[in-house]
């Protein structure tokens, strides 16, 4: 009976070493959601510290996009018979417009000067609607 008392108990040793895993275990699994939350709380603060720039942005394609877009539908409106837009000075207005907003996005998307563009793209404008009325 001696030697039953010296050696500790199997399911003593089994539970000792369950409890030490399990503990090292709820460390890790802390350590890992501290570290997710400190993750995701640098990613909020990234995103509010930096705001949309979409207008202040030069290299933004979207701008030359849309314009362009406006661009051609104002000139295939002076170029198709009865839309309204072919004759009058409405027209003229309307084409140097939004080809010189064309005009100006793609230069500013070029990082050139943003007027010159403006005045560039009114100039083929008026030309464009000098073309439809010969046309």
């Amino acid at each position: 009976m001696a030697n039953s008392t010296a050696a500790p108990i199997p399911s003593q040793v089994k539970k000792n070493a369950s409890r030490s895993e399990r503990s090292e275990r709820k460390k890790r699994l802390a350590k890992a959601a501290q570290l997710a939350e400190h993750a995701e709380s640098a990613e909020q603060k990234d995103t509010i510290e930096s705001p949309n720039n979409a207008f202040s942005d030069k290299k933004n394609i979207m701008w030359v996009v849309l314009s362009g877009a406006m661009a051609l539908t104002f000139v295939v409106m002076l170029f198709l018979p009865d839309t309204g837009m072919g004759d009058g000075l409405i027209s003229s207005y309307a084409a140097m417009l939004w080809c010189g907003f064309f005009g100006a996005a793609l230069f500013r998307y070029r990082s050139a000067s943003g007027w010159s563009g403006f005045a560039y793209g009114s100039v083929i404008g008026l030309a464009i609607q000098f073309t439809s009325q010969i046309i």
